[in-house]
């Protein structure tokens, strides 16, 4: 418990993977470290070859976020995001943590992790660094760079999803076209037959009207 302590109290991912290529939420989980001093600022670094063209900050009370920007050729990337408390006050000391948030992207390809170098800025002037990437899995730094994992994209092709509709719309059309010869069928054979017992009744009342009046010419001679 005493090496696991310190290992987590440090900047750092919230865990939530973004796509490659992709754009996607990251959250970073700060929490403030020192007994003198509160936490003020918070500095992000993204490193050279993530390309971000856009990142979008989520507000919190009592601070302000900068997104800063730098040329590369033509375009603009983004290059640092920088939070700032309004006052000293707003800060937070070493019983509490805040969550920033960004969302960003694309994302580069073909990589499985980003390291943001990130800057945490004490209400007493201090600064510590969190920019250090382990070597392998057995080992941890000292002042580890939160970790942005990323997963490679979703096949696009969408076969089995396409296949699958396809298939589903084709049975129903198919499905239509067979269930409507039989209903027609019925309507038609139904329809038949009210005619012609419509026609045997008039014919039946014509006889009767006809022999009705054959009578009355009788009786009344």
């Amino acid at each position: 418990m005493a090496f696991a302590a310190p290992a987590a109290a440090h900047v750092r991912s919230d865990g939530t993977p973004v796509t490659q290529g992709g754009y996607g939420i990251v959250r970073l989980i700060v929490p403030g470290e020192s007994e003198r001093a509160a936490t003020v600022a918070l500095t992000v670094t993204i490193p050279e070859g993530v390309d971000l063209k856009s990142a979008r900050t989520l507000p919190i009370p009592g601070w302000t976020a900068t997104v800063e920007r730098q040329k590369v050729g033509s375009a603009e990337r983004v290059s640092r995001i920088v939070w700032t408390a309004t006052d000293p006050a707003n800060g937070f000391g070493n019983t509490e943590y805040r969550e920033f948030s960004f969302s960003g992207g694309p994302w580069p390809k073909g990589k499985d992790s980003v390291a943001l170098p990130s800057d945490q800025r004490y209400s007493d002037g201090s600064v510590v660094s969190w920019n250090e990437v382990a070597v392998d899995k057995a080992s941890e730094p000292e002042h580890p760079a939160p970790i942005v994992t990323l997963n490679a994209a979703a096949d696009g092709h969408g076969h089995d999803g396409g296949h699958g509709e396809s298939a589903t719309a084709a049975g129903a059309s198919h499905h239509d076209d067979t269930a409507a010869p039989g209903a027609n069928e019925s309507s038609d054979g139904l329809w038949h037959s009210i005619s012609v017992i419509g026609l045997l009744l008039a014919l039946a009342a014509s006889v009767a009207v006809a022999w009705v009046l054959r009578r009355d010419r009788v009786t009344g001679s």
